[in-house]
Order: C-alpha cells, then sequence, then structure tokens
C-alpha cells in the first residue's frame, strides 16, 4: 500500500501543480485505503470464524465422545442391572472389561467385613484368587481417592502384584483398583488390567468405570446383606445341629465326639478333624484323642499327622481360633499336604484341655461363618470334654475295683453275658475264661497284715495286666476281680490251646514277680482254671461253673499250675 501511494504522489508531483489532481489523488487515497480496511476486516472476520468452526468441531467430537461414552454406560448398566441375581451381573460385567482372558484379567473382591460372597473373576488363576488381598493402606487409599492406578506395577510398588501367579502377573502390563462402595461402606474392589471403553482417556475410563460400579453399589449391598443373613441362619442351625449331639447321651462319648468332630468338619469343607490332648509330660508332643476325615495311605497319615502335632502345639499357646495360609505353615515347616489349617485351644475354667486342628489340603482360606464355628466349637468341645471326663471318672468308678483297677463282679457279669449272646448269634465263634486264685493268699493276710496283702493284690493284677497286654485280643480282653483274692479273665475270641499259653504266661510271671512291702520281699504263687465256650459250655453259667472247677482240680493238685475241664460239653 505504501509503495503504490508513492507512486502516485510521485506521478502527482511530476505531472499536474494545480489543486484538482492533487484532490483527485486524495481521493483515489481514500477510496484505496477504504478497500485495504474493508480487506482487513474481512481476513479478521474469516480467522474468527475458521476458530469458532474448529471450537465448535472440537466440541461436536467432545459431544459425540460424551453421548458415546453414556450410550455405552446405558447399554451396560441395561445388561447388569436386568440379572437379579449379583454375581450374574458383576460376572457379566467382566465380560465387557475382560474381552480376551489369556491376555488380561479382572476381579471384583468382597471385603472380609461384607459378608462370605465369594469373590467374581475372569481371566484370573485360582490361585491368585485365594491369595488376593488389600492391605489397610490401599483400603485407605481407595476411600480418599476412589481409585488407584499403576502404570507399571512391580511388586515394590504395587502390594498387589506380589500376591499374583506368574502367568498372571505377564498379563498386568497396567493394574487399576476401583472403589465399590455406595457411600456408606467400602463393599469391593474391582481390580483390573484394562478398563472401558479401551480407546478412551485414562481420565474418562475411570469416571465410566467408577459411575458403573457405583450403580451395581446397591445391589452388592443388598446381595451382602442377604448372605450375611444366609450365613448366620446358617450357622446358627449348625450350631444347633452340633449341640443336639453334644447333648446326646454320654453311653458312648468317644463315639459321640467322633460324630461331632465328623459333622463339623463337613460344615466347614474341612479334610481331615484331630483333636490332641495336653502332653502327659512336659517336652513330649501333643497326644492324639480322635482323629476323622480323609483315609490316608500309611506314609501319608504318618506325615499328616506330624504336621497336625505341629500345629497342635503352636495353636495351643495362642489362646485363641488361629488360620494358616500356605505362608503361615511355611513357618511351621509344613509344605507338604496340608494347603490350608487353624487351630482352637479347649479350656476350660483355666485348664488345658487340648486343641482341636482343622486342616485342608487346598489353600482356600476359612470363611467369616467357619471362623465363627470353630470360635464356638472351643467353648462347646472344652464343655463336653469336661461332661466326658466326669463321666468317664464316674463309669470307672462304678465298673471298676477300687484296689486294683480291674473290672468289677458287676462289669464282668454284663460283658460275659454279652460274649455268650454273640456266640449264640454267629458273631463270634468262642470266647475262653480263666479264673485265678492267689495261692494261700489268707496266710498273707495273717503273716504280713491286711496292708500287705492289698499291695499283693495290686501287684498281681498289674502282672496279669502287662501279660494280657502283649496277646492279639487285648483290646477285646476283660480283666475282673471277681471276689476277694480270686481274678477272671475273659478272651473273646480266644480258644482252648491260646487261653491255656495266656494262663501259663501269667502263672510263670506271677510266680517269677516278687512284692515289697515295708523292706519286706514277699512271693506268691497262682492257680488258673481255664473253660471255653462252647468247648465246655454253652452259657455264661455253665462257663463259669467249668472254669471254677477247672480251678479246683489246680488247688487239689497242688497249687501253681493251670488246669482245664477233662471232659468236653456234649
Amino acid at each position: 500500500m505504501f509503495g503504490t501511494l508513492a507512486l502516485l504522489t510521485t506521478i502527482t508531483q511530476s505531472t499536474v501543480a494545480g489543486g484538482y489532481v492533487v484532490a483527485l489523488t486524495l481521493v483515489v487515497l481514500l477510496q484505496y485505503i477504504h478497500y485495504v480496511s474493508r480487506q482487513n476486516r474481512v481476513d479478521h472476520l474469516a480467522d474468527q470464524f475458521r476458530r469458532e468452526v474448529d471450537d465448535l468441531s472440537i466440541e461436536v467430537l467432545q459431544l459425540n465422545r460424551e453421548r458415546n461414552l453414556h450410550k455405552l454406560e446405558n447399554q451396560i448398566l441395561r445388561e447388569i442391572l436386568g440379572h437379579t441375581e449379583c454375581a450374574r451381573a458383576i460376572n457379566h460385567l467382566l465380560k465387557r472389561f475382560i474381552t480376551n482372558p489369556d491376555d488380561a484379567f479382572a476381579v471384583v473382591l468382597p471385603l472380609d467385613s461384607a459378608g462370605d460372597m465369594p469373590p467374581v473373576y475372569r481371566g484370573l488363576s485360582d490361585e491368585s484368587v485365594r491369595n488376593l488381598r488389600c492391605d489397610v493402606d490401599l483400603l485407605a487409599q481407595l476411600k480418599v481417592h476412589g481409585a488407584v492406578i499403576w502404570e507399571s506395577p512391580t511388586t515394590n510398588n504395587c502390594p498387589l502384584f506380589g500376591q499374583f501367579t506368574h502367568a498372571d502377573r505377564k498379563k498386568a502390563r497396567h493394574l487399576f483398583a476401583i472403589a465399590v462402595g455406595d457411600g456408606e461402606e467400602l463393599l469391593a474392589v474391582l481390580i483390573a488390567t484394562t478398563l472401558l471403553p479401551i480407546a478412551a482417556a485414562r481420565t474418562e475410563q475411570i469416571e465410566l468405570t467408577t459411575r458403573i460400579m457405583s450403580s451395581i453399589a446397591p445391589n452388592l449391598r443388598q446381595t451382602l446383606e442377604l448372605e450375611r443373613q444366609s450365613a448366620q441362619l446358617r450357622c446358627t442351625q449348625e450350631m444347633l445341629e452340633l449341640r443336639a449331639i453334644t447333648d446326646s447321651k454320654l453311653d458312648q462319648p468317644m463315639k459321640m465326639i467322633e460324630r461331632f468332630l465328623v459333622r463339623f468338619g463337613q460344615m466347614i469343607d474341612a479334610d481331615r478333624m484331630a483333636l490332641y490332648l495336653p502332653p502327659s509330660e512336659a517336652g513330649e508332643p501333643p497326644r492324639l484323642m480322635i482323629g476323622t476325615g480323609l483315609d490316608l495311605q500309611p506314609g501319608i497319615a504318618t506325615r499328616w499327622t506330624e504336621h497336625e502335632i505341629r500345629l497342635a502345639g503352636a495353636g495351643g499357646g495362642h489362646g485363641q481360633v488361629t488360620t494358616y495360609d500356605p505362608t503361615q505353615l511355611g513357618r511351621l515347616k509344613i509344605d507338604t499336604l496340608i494347603g490350608s489349617a487353624a487351630t482352637v485351644p479347649l479350656d476350660q475354667s483355666g485348664q488345658n484341655l487340648g486343641v482341636l486342628c482343622a486342616t485342608r489340603r487346598s489353600a482356600t482360606p476359612f470363611s467369616k461363618s467357619h471362623r465363627q464355628l470353630l470360635a464356638w466349637s472351643g467353648e462347646t468341645l472344652s464343655q463336653t470334654l469336661q461332661r466326658v471326663r466326669s463321666f468317664i471318672a464316674i463309669e470307672r468308678q462304678a465298673r471298676q475295683d477300687g484296689l486294683t483297677q480291674l473290672a468289677n463282679r458287676r462289669t464282668f457279669d454284663e460283658q460275659l453275658q454279652q460274649e455268650i449272646e454273640e456266640l449264640r448269634n454267629g458273631a463270634s465263634l468262642e470266647c475262653s475264661l480263666l479264673l485265678l486264685d492267689l495261692d494261700k493268699f489268707k496266710s498273707i493276710n495273717d503273716r504280713f497284715g491286711h496292708q500287705a496283702g492289698d499291695e499283693v493284690l495290686r501287684e498281681s493284677a498289674r502282672v496279669m495286666r502287662e501279660q494280657v497286654a502283649r496277646i492279639r485280643v487285648s483290646d477285646r480282653a476283660l480283666l475282673a476281680r471277681y471276689g476277694g483274692e480270686e481274678m477272671a479273665i475273659l478272651l473273646p475270641g480266644v480258644g482252648i490251646n491260646g487261653a491255656l499259653r495266656i494262663a501259663e504266661n501269667i502263672r510263670a510271671a506271677i510266680e517269677d514277680h516278687t512284692v515289697s512291702v515295708d523292706e519286706t520281699l514277699i512271693r506268691v504263687t497262682i492257680s488258673i482254671g481255664v473253660a471255653t465256650c462252647p468247648l465246655h459250655a454253652r452259657s455264661a453259667h455253665k462257663l463259669v461253673a467249668a472254669a471254677d472247677a477247672a480251678l479246683y482240680q489246680a488247688k487239689s493238685a497242688g497249687r501253681n499250675q493251670v488246669q482245664c475241664p477233662l471232659e468236653e460239653c456234649d
């Protein structure tokens, strides 16, 4: 513009000097200036228009993106809220997040305080799910921020990463933890390697996912509350069922406790239940009272029992229910067979009664309701054991002879009658009876006094128990004080030859044994009569009569010997 103006000025000055020309030049100049100004305004308006168009295009794109996000959100909500079961709805949602479970994973992890609803997961191994826990710091961050992001997770910067298996870690190129709650409390946590929509910005993914999880929170809360109520009702019913077992008659206390442990193990999904009593002496391991559950091969059973003894030793000192995961089991050097365990110390009025061990092959942790049952069982079993001990003590007093600790006459008569009934019913083939009488026992009382006589009876009974304990049928044999210095030994399943051999062993052991009373050594001998049913008799009364006749024969023949009837029963 300035170049043109200079040219016009030069032309005007060189051609015409008159005012007309000057005026004409000014008119042209003004018109040119007006034209240029107008053109500049047009360019400015065009630039402004272009900027407005660009801004509008960006706004349209943003609106389209938001519309698509809302469309996706509404579609997902329609799909998941159409399911009446919360677990199925969450499972459907995870399929949206994880289209290829071989390359990514997601899990909705209900918190322990929310009940016993199991985790819902996709693309994640069972082992990783069992190990997965949200620590206190992570939960605190989620309550404040609603989401935690690890762009490149490692064991050092992500507390969850180390809980995954090696194969699952390969899928976790990114990791997200999203809070699931309804404002009142944190109900669960979504842990995923990808968020929706995949191509959206990170902030949009977080916002969309957070809104979706907030939408399912009310349904989740209702489900968890129903699960709480159902679990509590189920737990109450199970407690009543177990209580009914312990309240049953104590005529067979060991079988009652066994029934309790079998049913209890089924309720808490335990593979084996074992009740251990305290060590008999300091430094010794706990003693197994009852074990139920898996039928294990001998070698495996021995190893499993060794693990249980370690658990019983550790659990007895805790004073409360203790559960063990694989890591905690490893600290006890239990790294085979058992994947998870629980111990329940049994205590009554400060007295240690033993430890209950519940063990599983799997590493699945005990649920909240299982832990509640375990805690309840501690008090119930303690009370039951105390009752059993009192019952056994009373029964022992009622069924045993106070001096020799052998069975009394009433117990002997009942057991003899029962064995004869089994013979008649074909449940047993034969049964032998030994009647034993200390030789010249009255002279011992007269010479050394009744206290010495009592000690001779006690020692003789002890020698008899030791001899009977060595025989194959010792678990069924019954030793009784028949009356005065006379004893009786009932040997179910033993024929005449075996009975004579046992009787001779007892006779020789008594003869070789010396009883010391106040520094006085007393030696005694014994005479024994042996009879067998049905060889010598077919009824309890006739069997006792046959054995008694054989005993009389041994006494008459010079004492310190074994005799049996000469004639067999017709």
